[in-house]
């Protein structure tokens, strides 16, 4: 799933401001780092303001971090710990601004690293309850629904799991993947390459391979599997292949699958070594 689209979602922000507020009342109730001195209504006031102001802050850095961060070589949770880190910086300052109005005599006695420690103190448990709420939950529903349950309505209008009918038993509904270009494997998600944007979707790659039709594509390394439909010409570079798409994409070709490709009359074009940068620089692995 694209960031904009993951971040435009009402649905998410209403779940997360929803833990947010009773995240507020508990540390209100509980008055934890000093504040259960205070008048009890001040103490919610002040731990769902900072609460609610600490969700606007970091869940869109860290869902930026985790769509992202990958792109660009580096594992999740160390994408995610690292801007938390960093996104904590003016969350603390914004406490300390809070506590100054709320409790001046109790902010005069504290240091900036202290603002700073304690915001990493509730923080990185917040957020990775949030995340793992999320995103982890999606490990424990078999594979066919997960789509379903991650990108809202379907397209006939209704809300639930697609029916195998629909999926033939794949975790991507047929009605993406008959416009897919191509999909590629991210960890443990599919990426679903469409013509001048792409989805990211909980799945198994093999699990949605196999169950396609070799006429309509084939996997050509073990992290890509293409449509016959996308590719635009090829090119060969010491003994690898690399497709090019019909959207500037540049998909490698494992070595022990260029003669089923071949052999499929995917290759019996002349060689059109592309001019310039790729619009996607391919990874071999």
């Amino acid at each position: 799933m694209e960031l904009d689209e993951f971040l435009r979602r009402p649905e998410r922000w209403a779940s997360l401001l929803g833990w947010a507020t009773l995240a507020g009342l508990e540390f209100g109730l509980i008055g934890p780092f000093g504040s259960y001195a205070s008048h009890l209504f001040t103490r919610i006031a002040y731990w769902t303001i900072l609460f609610w102001a600490g969700s606007l802050l970091l869940w869109p850095s860290v869902v930026a971090a985790l769509l992202l961060g990958p792109r660009r070589g580096f594992p999740p949770l160390f994408s995610g710990v690292v801007v938390i880190l960093i996104a904590c910086i003016p969350l603390a300052a914004l406490g300390a601004a809070e506590t100054y109005a709320f409790w001046p005599v109790h902010a005069s006695g504290m240091r900036i690293l202290d603002w700073y420690g304690l915001t990493i103190v509730v923080a990185l448990p917040a957020i990775g309850g949030l995340v793992w709420l999320d995103h982890g939950k999606a490990k424990l529903i078999p594979a066919r629904f997960r789509f379903a349950l991650d990108s809202g309505p379907r397209s006939d209008g209704k809300i639930g799991p697609v029916p195998d009918a629909e999926t033939n038993d794949l975790a991507l509904p047929e009605h993406i993947l008959s416009t897919a270009l191509c999909l590629q494997m991210e960890d443990h998600h599919v990426r679903v390459h469409l013509q001048g944007r792409s989805f990211l979707h909980f799945a198994v790659m093999r699990e949605v391979v196999s169950g396609l039709d070799p006429e309509r594509g084939l996997q050509v390394h073990r992290s890509w599997w293409v449509a016959r439909r996308a590719v635009q010409g090829w090119y060969r570079d010491d003994r690898s292949v690399t497709l090019i798409l019909i959207n500037g994409l540049r998909v490698p070709v494992a070595r022990n699958r260029i003669a089923m490709i071949r052999a499929q009359g995917w290759l019996d074009g002349e060689e059109s070594r592309p001019w310039g940068k790729p619009a996607l620089e391919s990874f071999r692995s």
